[in-house]
């Protein structure tokens, strides 16, 4: 692949067209097959870089994805790179029409299909003809209209194009970021077996929730996973995202009729919204340090208007504990510093992701100051299950202690339900980077 851009003059553009028409006669000669030859529509001087190789790419995968889907045998293909426009070419044993009809419905798949060129040569040579004309991409009239009479320069379609490109994979983005993070409350629900908590075999010491509850919480969330990144993405304030959070509250409470994530609707929210300021390819780094910048809004407002309202505020007005503001205000540094190391030592031993999750969620019982606990239970609380916790870890995290444990915590009415939310967190940042999102 070529990094060279440059603008194209037209003996450069008729040079190309020529070597591509000799190219394409030669491999009819070869293997007396239909063909598809694929570039991208892009208007101006500019025929290649770095946006419109990643689109051609997308093509290319679109289009092999679907020879494989419907079983057409492909006898060569290559792939071209160059100043003049990204080029490639198959040789398909299949019948030419076939191919046609489906080289159009991927022209008509989404917004970025628009810009694909996908021409089907049958095995006399014949272009096959696509039946109807495209419309521009600017006013939406007939192109060759538009063409004649000039309507729209150059370098507005070649923006238009820019246009299509960056917002499909700006919504791809953001999907990859809402789904990561409904991802990571599925996985927490049903990391199992967990004490004083809802999981899979029980509901721990909630009486008012269950496995069903929590799935049914986590779609209503979905949606607002995917909002708090665009939100980001936009530039929108944090008092959006804070009203943002309270309707998500209101649908949660209306799905699940129990506050079963509000914890996550606040950090997972932050993380989302900071996953969207960052862009793609942002380091995790970057997103924390955005996350701790957003958390400071909220634990200031906090310290400068506490009301003793949420059980947040009653805490710190009585202990002096920051809580999910607080953690939030670190860059989650609770999660980086003690349950994604924890949970990436039990990968690196070959432990499943389930497990590993177990492990780390031990880690945090035994060090944090679960807000939750000490609602329920008070300091004295939080130091026995911290005590726990550590007696958990150190016999290997076996099941059998873990349901052991989850009987003391029912009987003494404990609920670790902020570390639970860490651990969503947790979830969260190691499938971002899984999943290439950062």
């Amino acid at each position: 692949m070529t990094d060279e851009v440059r603008p194209v003059r037209v003996e450069d553009i008729l040079l190309a067209r020529d070597s591509r028409a000799a190219r394409q006669q030669e491999w009819l000669a070869k293997y007396h097959l239909p063909l598809i030859s694929f570039t991208m529509n892009i208007a101006g001087e500019i025929k290649s870089d770095a946006l419109i190789h990643r689109a051609f790419l997308t093509g290319v995968e679109r289009i092999e994805r679907l020879l494989a889907r419907r079983g057409f045998a492909v006898k060569e293909r290559m792939q071209l790179f160059a100043f003049t426009g990204c080029e490639a070419l198959w040789a398909v044993a299949a019948d030419a029409q076939e191919i046609k009809a489906q080289m159009l419905l991927l022209e008509e798949e989404d917004a970025l299909g628009r810009l694909f060129d996908m021409d089907v040569i049958d095995a006399q040579g014949a272009h096959l003809s696509r039946g109807t004309e495209r419309m521009c991409l600017i006013c939406g009239g007939p192109v060759r209209a538009c063409a004649r009479a000039r309507m729209h320069s150059a370098q507005q379609l070649y923006q238009r194009a820019w246009e299509i490109i960056r917002a499909h994979y700006d919504a791809e983005y953001l999907l990859q970021v809402g789904e990561a993070a409904q991802r990571a409350l599925m996985y927490e629900a049903l990391t199992t077996p967990k004490p004083g908590l809802v999981d899979m075999e029980n509901s721990g010491a909630h009486r008012d929730m269950d496995i069903f509850s929590f799935a049914d919480a986590i779609c209503a969330l979905r949606r607002y996973f995917e909002d708090c990144a665009r939100m980001g993405l936009e530039g929108a304030s944090v008092e959006r995202l804070q009203h943002a959070g309270r309707l998500a509250e209101e649908k949660m409470l209306s799905a699940a009729h129990a506050n079963t994530h509000k914890g996550a609707v606040f950090s997972l929210g932050i993380l989302c919204y900071a996953a969207g300021c960052c862009g793609e390819g942002a380091e995790i780094a970057d997103i924390l340090q955005k996350a701790a910048e957003t958390g400071a809004y909220f634990l200031t407002e906090m310290q400068s208007h506490c009301r003793c309202v949420t059980g947040g505020e009653k805490q710190y007005a009585a202990y002096g504990l920051t809580g999910a503001r607080g953690e939030a205000a670190s860059g989650f540094e609770t999660v980086t510093r003690i349950a994604l190391p924890a949970l990436e030592a039990a990968l690196r031993q070959h432990k499943p992701l389930p497990q590993a999750g177990l492990e780390a969620l031990m880690h945090l019982i035994m060090q944090v100051k679960d807000s939750n606990i000490i609602r329920r239970a008070g300091l004295e609380g939080q130091e026995f299950a911290a005590a726990q916790a550590e007696n958990v870890l150190q016999n290997g995290c076996m099941a059998d202690d873990l349901r052991a444990l989850n009987d003391l915590f029912v009987e003494k009415n404990i609920s670790p339900g902020g570390s639970a939310d860490l651990l969503a967190v947790t979830y969260f940042l190691h499938f971002l980077v899984e999943g290439g999102a950062s």
